[in-house]
């Protein structure tokens, strides 16, 4: 971990306390949302796990073009109809998109920042970007990140903050009728932090006061608050005491649907009851949505469908039982033709010519009935 923060920036470990949010300091700025569906009682949400943009990734989009620029898109092409479909789609952006620094891959990376915009063509709205990776560029790669994410037609930015007015002033996004809250916190930024005049460009998940507030007033502004904690250990098909614990504390405090993020592969769903009595669901990760890593748990991904119900006359909102889809990272030897598949759509001849070597379908479904199980999984799967 040393070598991987000196090389980055070269600053210190520590998380740093600063003062937190006052009750009197947080405002509340409705923003509407544009959406071009039916104003109805329900909204469905497509919430998928990390854009994870490693060089082979990088340098095959800018292969296909003649002007040095980057195509993307053919990485994504096999769903997109899918991420159009939903009211309301959002990805962790798991990598940075700076203006000012060049591309680069891990330890410290940064994406072309057309990925911004052809993210938003495939259809994503909310892009989070709260996580252990959003200072590799140091504070000047996080906001030129977060600047061009909410300059761009159809996208939000949660998790990243210019000032802490800034982050006292809540985005409330309008779909349906139905109005929701976005934020997002990380556990840590690997070792990297920040200079203490610009500490309040981000919330780490210790810091509970500011998130208590965050979350506790959005719950008064929003009829749904969505959380995304991005946490964990690397690789664990099971959340540990940091994910547990928090998600617990939100759910407390007026969360009403937390995404997790960060352990680069699936973990399981759970029901958190708040001091109300309901149930609120946790989805502690869901595993990268696309990514050049070599491991198979790593190439396999949710893609998790979410509806929200709104009895206007009430103003009660209910949420239905997550339901995953699943997304595999395909490539062939080196790398070569990376691209996305829907589990549905995958063969068995694709899995064989995988370049990861020793990838089956039967390890497939094994993998997703034991981690999230029969009763999270899209009918698609339950009788394969």
């Amino acid at each position: 971990m040393l070598a991987v923060v000196i090389a980055c920036v070269g600053v210190g470990f520590a998380v740093s306390s600063r003062r937190t949010i006052s009750d009197e300091s947080l405002e509340l700025s409705p923003t509407q949302f544009v959406t071009t569906a039916k104003r109805t009682a329900s909204v469905n949400m497509l919430a998928v796990g990390d854009n994870l943009i490693h060089k082979p990734i990088y340098e095959q989009a800018q292969s296909r073009t003649k002007d040095g620029s980057y195509d993307f898109s053919p990485v994504y092409a096999n769903l997109k109809d899918l991420i159009t479909a939903a009211d309301i789609a959002v990805i962790n952006q798991e990598t940075m998109m700076s203006s000012l620094h060049e591309v680069s891959t891990y330890p410290c990376f940064n994406t072309p920042t057309v990925m911004a915009k052809q993210l938003a063509d495939l259809g994503f709205d909310v892009l989070t970007i709260a996580n252990n990776h959003m200072l590799d560029k140091a504070s000047k790669g996080l906001i030129s990140t977060l600047d061009l994410i909410n300059s761009t037609d159809g996208l939000l930015a949660s998790g990243a903050y210019h000032s802490r007015e800034e982050y006292t002033d809540l985005e409330i996004v309008n779909v349906n009728g139905i109005t929701f809250a976005f934020l997002s916190f990380t556990e840590h930024t690997n070792g990297i932090t920040l200079p203490t005049d610009k500490e309040d460009y981000a919330i780490y998940l210790e810091e509970r006061d500011d998130v208590r507030l965050q979350v506790e007033y959005a719950d008064k502004a929003a009829d749904v608050v969505v959380v995304s904690m991005h946490a964990g250990v690397e690789y664990s098909d099971e959340p540990y005491y940091v994910q547990t614990e928090f998600a617990q504390d939100v759910v407390d405090w007026g969360a009403d649907l937390i995404l997790g993020t960060h352990p680069h592969t699936l973990q399981p769903v759970e029901y958190l009851t708040n001091p109300d009595g309901k149930e609120v669901p946790v989805l502690y990760s869901l595993g990268n949505f696309v990514s050049a890593q070599n491991k198979p748990k790593r190439l396999i991904g949710g893609m998790a469908n979410i509806t929200f119900h709104k009895d206007f006359s009430t103003g009660e909102v209910k949420i239905d039982k997550p339901l995953f889809d699943i997304v595999i990272t395909h490539y062939r030897a080196g790398y070569s033709g990376l691209k996305l598949y829907r589990l549905a759509d995958y063969t068995s001849s694709l899995a064989a010519s995988h370049g990861v070597g020793d990838f089956t379908l039967d390890f497939i479904y094994d993998h997703i009935r034991t981690v999230i199980g029969d009763e999270y999984l899209i009918d698609a799967y339950k009788t394969k």
